[in-house]
């Protein structure tokens, strides 16, 4: 089934297959793929210099750009520590789990826990000990895992869910309640009796299913959101007893992370000097290539990434815009293995499993958006980006460490100055790292107006509600002066994209059975998403944001515009 692999005398191969040799499984989440019967295949151009394209538009813009240099202070990568980092972090996760299974009973992990506590550590300013874990005591200090945590005590229930669904979703929430029972203090015997209370509520209300009701008119729903409030009167709900009663246990976990954690990023910065002499040698290799359509395997030692042909073009050409034609072949793979196996460390995939494994917040807008807002909004820049899923040549990302010879300006939460400019503004869809963001765009926008300056930012956020921080402050007071007419009023100061009416990239896009095939690069993504467009007055003038443009922004978001045309 492989083909085109070559012996070397280096530690770098590439890989190459059929791109259709073999038939994959989606992501493990729900998210709808599109309808085949209307999906528009990706076209590649005869000029080989080009990128490739769907129903007209190209899916990277390289020439919209300012050439920026290589920091000078950027050090050359080093592959085996990049797989020290892997292995470490593997460990890390293992422990995470024997932590929450032998202190809290907790049978899994919370879902995309690690990757909010990594996140949060990366948009702090000023880096860390290690570029991955920057801040590795972090969770002492901050309440984000500490929440994750609890949120599974005695049981996380989804918000969604009426009828059959909510009944059988308490059944499960009495029987977790039982469970825990046994592992926490009741002196007072009063979360029993809430627990009695409950199972003596659901025998009498068996059934009463029938029909289609709101999440308002559904007694079961009802009974769901009554556990985790608290009422005017002061009684709260009794998963907040229950938490209440589980949180020593957790700050135990969090204590034994930081520990951990601490640890392995002191392991990372001693390995430094063992692996100086090892970064140049590293990059000696022969690489096979073949048509840039079909899918490969980078592998450094025993290690093997799987990655798609056609982004395998991509960070070719995108190297060589920031790195001049004439491009040192065995620089070139050294440094995008050591970048490839950064973001797969950090996304958590395991390369060894089929499938489109893990890489729910590394997702981005269509090139149909992108395009749109170039041609209109001026936008050549993105603040939350990577060499994998940007589309422009200049971006800001979490690791300039390793994107930087990708065209990496560094990460946004480090910039005190943002250059004049129109930016597209699509951060990881977690509470903290979008407050974080907020904050710092509304200091940007303010000392930009000070001294006149034309700023633009058009951001791509989950529809939430206004009770997640980050939405409250965008579209609250502070913002006010910064939103053009469209979004001015206070009942809607944002554009909203209804879930299931439009489309996103896959943020595991660059994987081999992703990439160039269009029914796996996209899907509905199943929440809203809200647009809010910031500008000072300069930045107003220059880039006008208008009713019409409104419309046509989220006309570029609809499935429509991914569909043959």
């Amino acid at each position: 089934r492989f083909f085109r692999e070559q012996s070397c005398h280096g530690r770098f191969t590439l890989t190459l297959r059929c791109a259709g040799a073999m038939v994959q499984n989606g992501g493990k989440g729900k998210r709808k793929k599109i309808d085949e019967t209307s999906v528009v295949e990706i076209e590649w151009p005869d000029d080989e210099q080009a990128p490739p394209s769907r129903n007209g538009i190209a899916l990277w813009d390289f020439k919209a750009f300012a050439s920026t240099k290589i920091p000078a202070k950027i050090e050359e990568p080093s592959a085996e520590k990049e797989q020290k980092r892997a292995q470490l972090m593997m460990l890390f996760r293992s422990e995470y789990s024997r932590f929450c299974k032998e202190v809290m009973g907790l049978e899994s992990v919370p879902a995309d826990s690690v990757d909010r506590w990594l996140l949060e550590q990366l948009a702090q300013p000023g880096g860390g000990p290690d570029p991955l874990l920057p801040r590795p005591r972090i969770a002492e200090s901050s309440r984000v895992l500490l929440r994750e945590l609890l949120a599974e005590v005695p049981m996380r229930c989804h918000s969604r869910v009426t009828g059959r669904l909510a009944y059988e979703q308490l059944t499960r929430y009495l029987k977790s309640a039982r469970a825990w029972l046994s592992r926490l203090q009741d002196p007072s015997q009063l979360m029993t009796k809430e627990v009695d209370a409950l199972e003596q509520w659901l025998q009498v209300n068996a059934g009463d299913w029938t029909g289609r009701k709101s999440t308002t008119e559904c007694k079961y729903r009802k009974k769901l959101d009554e556990l985790v409030v608290q009422q005017p009167d002061g009684t709260v709900g009794l998963s907040i007893r229950f938490r209440t009663a589980a949180e020593e246990m957790a700050v135990q976990v969090l204590k034994k992370v930081s520990d951990l954690a601490e640890a392995l990023a002191q392991q990372l910065q001693d390995f430094t000097s063992d692996a100086a002499t090892s970064a140049t040698s590293a990059t000696s290799a022969a690489l096979a290539l073949g048509p840039g359509r079909e899918a490969g395997k980078i592998r450094f030692q025993e290690d093997e990434i799987p990655i798609s042909g056609m982004h395998m073009v991509k960070l070719r050409q995108l190297y060589e815009v920031h790195n001049g034609g004439q491009v040192s072949e065995e620089a070139f793979r050294h440094r995008m293995y050591c970048m490839l196996r950064r973001y797969v460390t950090f996304i958590g995939l395991d390369p060894a499993q089929q499938g489109s494994q893990g890489g729910n917040m590394h997702a981005a807008a269509p090139e149909s958006v992108f395009a749109w807002l170039r041609d209109h909004m001026g936008v050549t820049c993105e603040l939350f980006a990577s060499p994998l899923n940007c589309y422009f040549a200049q971006y800001y990302s979490a690791f300039p460490d390793v994107d930087a010879f990708f065209g990496s300006r560094g990460s946004f939460f480090d910039v005190d100055d943002l250059p004049e400019g129109s930016y597209e503004v699509g951060p990881p869809y977690t509470e903290e790292v979008m407050e974080l963001m907020a904050r710092k765009l509304l200091r940007h926008l303010q000392s930009s107006e000070a001294q006149r300056r034309a700023l633009s930012f058009v951001v791509f956020v989950p529809h939430w509600g206004d009770d997640c921080t980050a939405l409250s402050l965008m579209g609250g007071g502070d913002f006010e002066a910064f939103r053009p007419s469209p979004c001015k009023s206070s009942e809607s100061p944002y554009l909203l994209a209804r879930g299931r009416e439009h489309h996103y990239i896959s943020g595991v896009q660059f994987f081999h059975d992703s990439g160039a095939d269009a029914r796996r690069r996209y899907y509905d993504v199943p929440h809203g998403t809200r647009i809010y467009v910031l500008q000072t007055s300069s930045g107003a003038s220059k880039w006008p944001f208008d009713e019409a443009a409104a419309r046509a922004l989220l006309d570029k978001l609809s499935p429509a515009e991914q569909q043959k045309k």
